[in-house]
């Protein structure tokens, strides 16, 4: 009996998925079932033509120059010290209020993010900073590891966000819209950290006592330090928002101007430039490696016309386009605990987009959405990289307070995710105004 076409792209799934959770590299397990995949449905002459060409034509695109720029701007500002110096000023401001220090933290992480784009980068630095400088004042540790491991990912968020041109570029949508559409959501995760913050030290104000009042001349004084973030984010952000230069050129400017701001500050020398370049280029080299390959699957798919099926399925269920979209959230956040979401998101993209633009939504507010899924995957056990990034920065902390302490945190990320659901207008508002 001969296999169909879509039987053939659902086994290509699961022989995936099974090399995932095998621990394979993901960029080869892509290229592998991709490959193969391809080859059976429509023989080896055009699987060998689809590999050997589609891993330099899919990442060969200027669009893709952004993703190493913004990357070497967020290296350049952690050189420039410009999130230890957003922190100090955050602290000399709301210290002094209970849970000020965990505040601090959230705003720093918020912060940082619109100098990185990158939740990694994000999350080891705040760790690193700030993690000490709260136990040492006395915050809980649980409250100190949550704090950070759900701050640390809102850089996937808050423009420039890697995921969110990659999610960009592999959906066809423009660049900057994606980008813009995550600000509103970036600080509404912030705030509802910070509501979290709030009900936990209320409840129990032993877990994070206030430090000293500063002084009004000290809070003031301290507003100089941020000028260097302050003129980053608004060369970004301004420039993108009204069209002044492409996000390409974002990139390309933002990463300039950190270098000087770098050099400025006395916050760049020989090491730190080379360790600079060399990060960019070894996360670069992974991030396109992932795309490339996942396109190779992504070729193999839509030949099997999987997509299309599913598609079909999801748009005639008798059941309204909400709960189809609550579903495929669940789906995520399940496929979260277990295998990374940025995998996750390449693996089922093809599959599910087409069905939600059948179902009628925006694909940049499901962009929007979907990253900050993976936000939330980056916090969730027994898997999120967040957790085991705080293990690796504090020597001295033990994951399953990690995961305790993340857990609060996760609940305001499903509270989130529902307010981007019923008011779907707090992603799309500020893309809407630059058509």
């Amino acid at each position: 009996m001969a296999i169909s076409t879509v039987m053939i792209g659902w086994i290509g799934i699961i022989f995936l998925l099974i090399l995932m959770f095998a621990r394979v590299p993901v960029a080869f397990v892509f290229t592998i079932v991709g490959f193969i995949g391809y080859w059976l449905v429509n023989d080896l002459k055009p699987a060998l033509n689809v590999a050997g060409t589609t891993l330099f034509s899919s990442i060969g695109s200027y669009s893709f120059a952004v993703v190493p720029l913004f990357l070497l701007m967020g290296f350049f500002a952690s050189n420039a010290g410009i999130v230890s110096n957003l922190y100090d000023t955050a602290k000399k401001w709301i210290g002094h209020i209970p849970g000020g220090l965990a505040h601090a933290t959230i705003l720093g992480g918020a912060a940082f993010g619109a100098a990185s784009g990158s939740g990694f980068a994000s999350t080891s630095t705040l760790a690193k900073i700030t993690i000490p400088e709260m136990i040492k004042a006395g915050v809980n540790r649980k409250l100190a590891y949550g704090v950070v491991a759900s701050a640390g990912p809102l850089a996937q968020m808050i423009p420039p966000s890697i995921l969110m041109i990659m999610y960009a570029i592999v959906a066809e949508e423009p660049i900057g819209a994606l980008l813009i559409g995550g600000i509103l959501p970036g600080l509404l995760a912030a705030v509802v950290y910070m509501v979290v913050v709030y009900i936990q030290v209320k409840r129990n104000p032993s877990l994070a006592p206030p430090v000293p009042k500063a002084t009004w001349s000290d809070r003031f004084g301290s507003i100089k330090n941020i000028w260097a973030f302050a003129l980053l984010v608004l060369v970004i952000i301004v420039g993108i928002y009204t069209g002044i230069f492409t996000p390409t050129e974002a990139g390309a400017i933002g990463a300039f101007t950190a270098f000087i701001l770098a050099v400025f500050l006395k916050g760049m020398n020989k090491e730190k430039l080379k360790n600079s370049l060399l990060e960019t280029v070894k996360t670069t080299s992974m991030v396109f490696f992932i795309v490339g390959s996942s396109f190779i699957f992504g070729y193999f798919l839509s030949i099997t016309r999987l997509p299309t099926a599913v598609s079909e399925f999801l748009t005639g269920l008798p059941v309204a386009p909400v709960i189809i979209i609550i579903g495929i959230i669940i789906m995520y956040l399940i496929i979260g605990m277990f295998i990374d979401m940025i995998a996750a998101m390449f693996l089922t993209l093809p599959i599910i987009l087409p069905a939600i633009e059948a179902l009628g939504y925006d694909p940049i507010w499901f962009g929007v959405l979907l990253v900050f899924l993976c936000e939330v995957a980056l916090v969730t056990p027994p898997f999120g990289i967040s957790l085991f990034i705080i293990k690796g920065a504090v020597p001295d902390s033990d994951i399953k307070e990690i995961i305790q302490g993340s857990i609060p945190f996760i609940i305001g990320d499903l509270v989130i995710i529902a307010l981007l659901v019923i008011f779907p207008e707090i992603i799309t508002f500020l893309p809407s105004l630059m058509t």
